[in-house]
């Protein structure tokens, strides 16, 4: 008994679980990150409107991915805990919550993106090119009423992955993601440009490549639910009967937090781009490539910041408080040298990342001007998103995590996007530099309340 506590209190098990549970989540944020880069690179030879038009589709998408991936993150925390506890049958019950609210989410977004599609589009529209605004309407038309249908794929298979990497079954999920980013792929090859006889469709093409990918990994995640001898996928939906008020309370005090959290903050991601979209339609290009380019970076701390949130809250869910507060300390020190190597990585790369896509001279310069502004903020962004997603969270301290997140971003980032995009001749790049001071101070919130150790809780 004595040497296992010592096995599970060793740096070389901490490191082997990180590796075991962070590699898979990486690498299935890695491949949902080049699904949308694949796209964005295939449409860069259409032109930057083309480009700016799938960024402002993208975008849209974005902010119902972000809203279930807060209430999904925040169910989550129950999901690790209870599995902890080795609880299913809580486990049905908070996946069935989770199910009503994906479906509530999703039907609004497609309303939105299908029937009101030119509203959506325009609201991003905002540079005084009539011409290329006219164009962009018409790109981001045919994208999004067919991209649309992919949110109902989205979001099963978004859920089956929280669950299936809650409970650290994380291998098939990341192979489905594999298969679909190259199935992806090659019908964004057949059917952009019209390749080896099949119909030139353009950025049409694009979004039917998405909706068929997706599709198809819905179908095997769900197919292998279905087949699983294992209990905790035999979801019993006639548990719903039993889900008090008192249960849901206690879940959406923790969940809804987090939900709220992700929600505004990819509403801030969506008003930084609307602002952008005030300096030109190649303004939105340029960000959106840079976006879909750093979503390749923020696979490293998905993986790390993931599994901090599933092993902590594993530990919290076992009463193992102290092991929990140590592989706290541990991560962030991981986090930080991730964030430093990273972020230097990416400083030296930047030109020559700018230079693989099929845009104009001044993209080209915007892109690798603000890959190199992010390269500064890596470290600062990694700790952030480990506290906000990993340690904060995984403890149930959400609410704090909340105020971090959105406080800086809205009184901070948001206005001063717009002030500047508006009101100066600043180059993008240096309005992107000033804008993300935000991150900073979000760090001087996040690391004082860590070490405060309230996060340290047994939820369950």
């Amino acid at each position: 008994m004595e040497s296992e506590i010592q096995h599970l209190h060793s740096k070389k098990h901490f490191y082997s679980k990180v590796l075991r549970i962070g590699l898979p989540m990486a690498f299935a944020q890695l491949m949902t990150s080049l699904l949308s880069l694949i796209d964005t690179f295939m449409v860069s030879g259409l032109g930057d409107t083309a480009v700016a038009a799938v960024g402002v589709s993208v975008s849209f998408m974005f902010l119902l991915i972000m809203m279930e991936f807060g209430f999904f993150s925040g169910l989550s925390i129950f999901f690790a805990q209870y599995w902890g506890s080795k609880d299913i049958k809580n486990i049905h019950k908070v996946f069935i919550i989770a199910a009503f609210i994906g479906t509530i989410l999703t039907s609004l977004f497609f309303v939105l993106g299908f029937f009101f599609t030119d509203t959506v589009i325009s609201v991003f529209n905002n540079s005084g090119d009539a011409e290329n605004k006219a164009i962009l309407l018409s790109y981001g038309r045919s994208y999004l009423k067919i991209a649309s249908f992919s949110y109902f794929t989205m979001s099963i298979t978004f859920l089956i992955g929280m669950l299936m990497r809650s409970v650290e079954r994380v291998v098939y999920p990341q192979l489905v993601n594999i298969f679909a980013v190259l199935l992806n792929t090659l019908l964004n090859y057949l059917l952009i440009h019209g390749n080896l006889g099949f119909p030139e469709l353009g950025v049409q093409g694009a979004a039917i490549a998405t909706l068929i990918s997706s599709f198809i990994g819905m179908t095997l995640l769900v197919g292998y639910v279905l087949i699983s001898k294992e209990e905790v996928f035999k979801i019993r939906f006639r548990l719903y009967k039993d889900i008090t008020k008192e249960f849901v309370h206690k879940i959406f005090r923790k969940a809804l937090p987090v939900a709220i959290n992700e929600t505004i903050w990819g509403l801030g991601m969506t008003f930084y781009l609307i602002a952008y979209g005030f300096i030109s339609t190649s303004s939105i290009a340029s960000i959106h490539i840079t976006n879909q380019v750093m979503g390749l970076v923020w696979a490293v701390n998905a993986g790390i910041s993931g599994a901090s949130a599933i092993m902590l809250g594993n530990k919290l869910g076992e009463n193992q408080l102290d092991l929990a507060k140590k592989w706290g300390n541990w991560f962030m020190k991981l986090i930080f040298v991730a964030g430093l190597v990273f972020g230097v990585s990416l400083f030296i790369a930047s030109d020559y990342i700018a230079s693989v896509f099929d845009e104009s001279t001044d993209v080209a310069k915007d892109v690798s001007m603000i890959l190199k502004v992010f390269a500064f903020y890596v470290p600062i962004k990694f700790n952030n998103a480990y506290h906000i997603i990993g340690s904060l969270r995984s403890g149930g301290d959400t609410k704090y995590a909340l105020f971090a997140e959105v406080g800086p971003l809205w009184l901070v980032g948001v206005p001063l996007a717009f002030i500047l995009a508006i009101n100066t001749e600043l180059p993008l790049y240096v309005i992107v530099a000033i804008v993300n001071i935000e991150e900073i101070m979000k760090l001087l919130l996040l690391i004082p309340r860590f070490f405060t150790y309230k996060w340290v809780k047994n939820l369950t």
